[in-house]
């Protein structure tokens, strides 16, 4: 299935990704109506002769690096350590230097996530919204240990499994309102209940404060102190005390 981590994402209704040759466009062909969906519908797969996504052909340039990381400075708060990038596309500056940043593609990604981890690994907050993010593989080598709170609203995930991506994150705070995966819940409780599963320290999804998650209190095991030996001045005293002893229970639990 490596040929789905090719540029994998949606248009409307359709899947589109990219193949590196010929022979694998023309074998998944021939399986087209030959396998159904969830649904019971047949899929049709389709090959068209294209040239290679930007994504793939070529990294981004120096200077075009350069502007993207001073863009992301003033987008910074120093106070708050946080990120917002949200819809980082339409930014003025970037748009004036003819740069294209699309989240949604890999090198776009990998380049953010390079500039978080060399200048402000100390994140606490990430605002990603409005990016037409449908793939989260790219944000697996975030390197942001302090990051609490994450905005993925109004972006294009689908799949509840794609969160696995980033599920190593100890998020308190996560926005996924505008995804299609909301959908995909009969109610607010299983929405909530699924996310939770993922991220067992949540505290607050789409902006409103969760109720404390349910626990059974474990009865804590009790230490008993360690056994002391006795001190005694000499072996004829101990051997007399002993024999008390052993004579006292002895009569006292017979009767």
């Amino acid at each position: 299935k490596t040929w789905f981590k090719v540029v994998f994402h949606f248009e409307g209704n359709r899947v589109v990704f990219y193949v590196e040759d010929s022979t694998t466009a023309n074998a998944l062909k021939q399986v087209s109506r030959k396998i159904t969906d969830k649904d019971k519908y047949k899929v049709v797969i389709q090959a068209n002769p294209s040239v290679a996504p930007s994504s793939v052909t070529h990294e981004l340039r120096a200077e075009d690096i350069e502007h993207i990381k001073n863009c992301m400075g003033k987008r910074y708060d120093v106070s708050q350590h946080a990120l917002d990038l949200n819809s980082l596309r339409n930014d003025p500056d970037l748009i004036s230097q003819n740069i294209d940043v699309m989240l949604n593609r890999r090198n776009c990604m990998h380049t953010v996530v390079k500039i978080i981890e060399q200048h402000i690994p100390e994140l606490l907050s990430l605002n990603l919204g409005n990016n037409k993010l449908s793939r989260l593989e790219d944000m697996m080598d975030l390197k942001a240990p302090a990051l609490k709170i994450l905005n993925l609203s109004r972006n294009e995930v689908k799949l509840e499994r794609d969160l696995d991506k980033i599920k190593s994150f100890k998020l308190e705070e996560l926005w996924l309102e505008g995804n299609p995966l909301c959908d995909n819940y009969r109610d607010q409780t299983a929405y909530v209940s699924a996310i939770r599963e993922k991220f067992p320290k949540l505290l607050r999804l789409d902006g409103h404060e969760l109720p404390p998650p349910i626990s059974f209190d474990v009865e804590e095991l009790t230490t008993l102190p360690p056994c002391k030996g006795s001190y005694f001045c000499t072996d004829d005293i101990k051997l007399l005390v002993s024999r008390f002893i052993q004579q006292y229970y002895s009569v006292y639990d017979m009767g």
